[in-house]
């Protein structure tokens, strides 16, 4: 078997109730003995070797002790072989949990991730500038947003604008739950998904990104860590008028986090969901400014394989404002096509694809 098969078979067991039940008993039990400074305390050394015996215990019974002996000498190799193509969500996940059992730094972050989480749940809000700001879950929104991208039909949608120069069309829908409304926008590419995905998509380098992603606007974009594979923390200069931040109070820089899966919502998929992120707190927020929670759905054009659909949905107040009217709200994406435009001029673009794209 390969170190992908063994990886989805450990998945596949950490899914299933007893162990989630196992683990979650003791996260509740050692979360609140960990926090983010320096020292490693004793006791740290004591739980970690703890949870190794849970977690080996535990998957042995589901999967056999050969099976994690080959995933052991083999993760850290298919790890670096998985750089240019990321893999599956599950996969991400059973790494995780890999990681976290062998790997003592991998654990400790895990404990103090888990903490804030905890700290987090029971306090639905931070108070950023002076303002309170609602604290999300990222999977959370990945799942709610997905199960409306994937809806079949136009039922329920509103037709709010359509910019056939831009190839922009926004939709609105009220949510069943809330007061509030999702915003959806269908951005046609002219190339294939796969060019698209290099051009769009948050795996792709972030140095090499630059040539197309920088703007006016956007002074500078860099990473600033992988939390895991397919989970980035980002942190964006902008270079706004001052009237702007002013109207839309816009910070000069913010922290953005992203997560990525491929085959979602659908077969052949590509997905990411990006949110305003409060680096001090590990906290994914609703909004900042005019930065909301975002979903983003690549896939290739039905009618046309040559083409992309790029869809992406918000979520935005019941009411909409003076300051940037319903309608109006499409020119905050036109900024896709002008990156595709830049994209095909690149020297990535042209030593990948050859001047006319097709290589």
């Amino acid at each position: 078997m390969t170190i992908e098969a063994d990886l989805k078979s450990i998945a596949v067991a950490i899914k299933q109730p007893a162990f989630k039940k196992e683990q979650d008993t003791f996260f509740d039990k050692y979360v609140n003995e960990f926090d983010e400074g320096d020292e490693n305390k004793l006791i740290y050394t004591t739980i970690h070797n703890e949870y190794q015996e849970l977690v080996e215990g535990l998957l042995t019974k589901e999967v056999g002790e050969e099976l994690l002996v080959r995933v052991c000498e083999g993760m850290e190799a298919f790890i670096e072989a998985s750089k240019e193509s990321a893999p599956s969500q599950d996969i991400v996940e059973a790494i995780d949990i890999m990681s976290s059992m062998g790997e003592f730094l991998a654990f400790k972050g895990t404990m103090v991730y888990k903490r804030k989480e905890k700290m987090n749940a029971a306090a639905a809000s931070l108070n950023i500038d002076g303002k309170k700001v609602p604290v999300i879950d990222l999977d959370g929104v990945m799942g709610t947003l997905g199960d409306l991208q994937g809806a079949q039909g136009d039922e329920g949608w509103d037709r709010v604008a359509h910019d056939a120069v831009l190839q922009i069309v926004l939709d609105m829908k009220k949510s069943d739950k809330e007061d509030a409304r999702y915003a959806r926008y269908r951005i046609a590419l002219d190339m294939p998904v796969d060019q698209a995905r290099d051009c769009f998509g948050p795996d792709v380098p972030i140095e090499t990104s630059k040539e197309w992603t920088l703007s006016e606007y956007v002074k500078d974009f860099s990473l600033v860590r992988e939390n895991a594979p397919c989970d980035w923390v980002f942190r964006m200069e902008f270079s706004f008028p001052w009237i702007i931040r002013y109207l839309m109070s816009m910070p000069q820089e913010m922290h953005l986090r992203v997560k990525m899966r491929l085959d979602f919502p659908s077969p052949g998929d590509i997905s990411w969901v990006e949110a305003p992120y409060d680096i001090k707190t590990n906290s994914c927020l609703e909004s900042q400014g005019v930065m909301r929670v975002r979903a983003w759905v690549m896939h290739s054009d039905p009618s046309d394989d040559k083409k992309t659909i790029l869809t992406m949905m918000e979520k935005h107040p019941g009411k909409g404002s003076w300051l940037m009217p319903d309608a109006q709200l499409i020119n905050t994406v036109a900024w896709p096509q002008q990156n595709c435009r830049k994209f095909k001029k690149s020297g990535f673009f042209k030593q990948k694809y050859g001047e006319d794209g097709q290589g």
